[in-house]
């Protein structure tokens, strides 16, 4: 009998446990949305992108067709923006089981404009150019179509 309550105990850990690192997950790509440069953002960040890298709960695909439209060696936010792209790419898919790889990726680029939106506001002197070229379609309505060219979705 102890042993049968030490089971379901260790199970139900792990599922709270599991829970608790998918609504990190959420919680850290709007902290990046709202307030990428905090150190609390940048904790919670970093703890769920370890999360989502080492999890078998949630995988994701790495587009050269969405990545390369912001990761320039000129932007200085770039690795800001990777980290939102991922993070936010996993939030998406935690909270919407749908297997669109292109709204996906679409999503993970939306929390990495947002958060280069923000960082830009704090140091101004980061802007990028190709970014900017990116809030631009996003404005026009466009974002969707860039990354759709970019076949991300493709088999």
């Amino acid at each position: 009998m102890l042993f049968f309550c030490l089971v379901l105990f260790a199970i139900g850990g792990t599922t709270t446990l599991a829970q608790t690192e998918k609504g990190n997950v959420i919680a850290a790509a709007r902290a990046l949305e709202t307030t990428p440069l905090s150190e609390g953002t940048s904790k919670i960040a970093q703890r769920a992108f370890k999360w989502v890298a080492e999890t078998d709960e949630v995988s994701l695909t790495v587009c050269g067709g969405t990545f390369g439209l912001f990761s320039d060696k000129k932007n200085k936010q770039a690795s800001l923006m990777t980290m939102a792209y991922a993070v936010g790419m996993a939030a998406y898919k935690l909270e919407n089981p749908a297997k669109d790889e292109n709204a996906i990726q679409l999503a993970g680029l939306e929390t990495a404009l947002k958060a280069y939106e923000m960082a830009v506001k704090e140091k101004p002197k980061t802007k990028s150019d190709q970014v900017e070229a990116l809030l631009t379609k996003r404005a026009n309505g466009e974002l969707a179509a860039a990354v759709n060219a970019g076949d991300c979705g493709k088999k």
